[in-house]
């Protein structure tokens, strides 16, 4: 019997598009570290901060590595500026890189309504390939954070979906096993192989494939009012 739904945040309660590539994001982000006593131009800012994760993903001895950016923009400001900045700082920095990449951010129409009612029945956790700086504002701004008290994000770990630990990290979370829980996500290649690896059951959002190297999902839905309807038929 099913008794904790684990939910992806980005792409599958959070609609979102955001553009890292944008010259304008590192105009405007060259000229306020200057106020950090960091020298360093636009596109000289866009080449270290590509190549920081690159480098980061090169070094990492992880199957599916995973960066936090706040530490790459760290890095970057100890490379163009002072030998020492607060956690703050760069923190702040990678906030602000955040909101001026971000092109579109609401949730999925009836996300709300129906997490609401999936709250009265089942334990909800998140595991998602997410910065973690990120993640909890936005999910706070969007009111998810009163769904979700417990949550794994990839940059805290240094490693991400479809790597199991994640999944057995959060059943470990919510005291579950594997035939006790599901996970709504919408990336076949990362979620389902992840889930499936795991021992989950698995739903796909928005998704036109319910198979990926051998395995198949329980289900698939574009609009959250019938979801529930998913579950019951699946449980």
């Amino acid at each position: 019997m099913i008794s904790a739904i684990f939910f992806d945040l980005y792409g599958t309660l959070i609609d979102i598009r955001t553009d890292e590539h944008d010259p304008w994001v590192y105009s405007f982000l060259s000229q306020y570290l200057s106020y950090h006593s960091v020298k360093v131009s636009p596109e000289e800012l866009k080449e270290a901060y590509f190549n920081e994760i690159r480098r980061h993903f090169e070094q990492s001895e992880e199957e599916y590595p995973e960066v936090n950016v706040s530490e790459i923009f760290h890095e970057i400001m100890l490379k163009n500026g002072k030998t020492k900045y607060a956690k703050a700082v760069f923190r702040d920095t990678a906030l602000l890189f955040r909101s001026l990449t971000m092109r579109h951010f609401c949730l999925f129409p009836s996300v709300t309504d129906t997490l609401t009612r999936l709250a009265e029945g089942y334990r909800m956790a998140i595991i998602s390939d997410a910065q973690w700086i990120f993640a909890g504002p936005e999910m706070e701004t969007l009111g998810l954070d009163r769904f979700f008290k417990h949550r794994i994000f990839s940059s805290r770990l240094g490693f991400k979906k479809p790597d199991v630990r994640l999944f057995e990290l959060a059943m470990k979370k919510l005291g579950v096993k594997p035939e006790e829980s599901i996970y709504i996500c919408d990336n076949p290649q990362r979620d389902l192989v992840g889930a499936k690896r795991a021992g989950m059951k698995c739903i796909l959002f928005r998704s036109e494939c319910l198979e990926y190297s051998d395995l198949i999902a329980e289900g698939c839905f574009f609009d959250y009012s019938v979801l529930e309807n998913i579950l019951n038929a699946i449980l």
